[in-house]
């Protein structure tokens, strides 16, 4: 293994500025933040609209896109979890348990296969 030279505190700088970036729920910030204000948008948008066709491509654009921020979010916390234990890990002493954290981090798992579809005039 290479030579280490970690320090803890811009560690956690960084980790606190990309914890912020990635907010927390109702707080309104950060990627959070911006799920949280498209989906009411949407929804007032697919009111507004009153017609069953655009609310269903809302639906469909809210699913695909709240699908790949959704693994942005997740994908962002996994990295910041294992540099956060990896870095906690060094201080402590145990290099070997960083580096197996620091390897893991950014790994999330797999998404569940989507449902069957019944072809794209299925009823509602």
């Amino acid at each position: 293994m290479s030579q280490w030279n970690i320090q803890p505190a811009a560690v956690g700088g960084v980790l606190q500025a990309v914890a912020g970036h990635l907010g927390e729920e109702g707080s309104g910030e950060g990627l959070v933040g911006v799920m949280e204000n498209v989906e009411e948008h949407l929804v007032d948008s697919g009111e507004y609209a009153k017609s069953g066709i655009i609310g269903m491509a809302l639906g469909e654009f809210a699913e695909h896109y709240f699908g790949i921020m959704g693994d942005i979010a997740g994908l962002t916390m996994a990295a910041v979890t294992g540099a956060s234990e990896a870095t906690t890990h060094y201080m402590n002493g145990n290099l070997e348990m960083a580096e197996e954290a620091q390897a893991n981090a950014g790994v999330i798992p797999p998404p569940p296969p989507p449902p069957p579809s019944n072809g794209p005039n299925q009823a509602v």
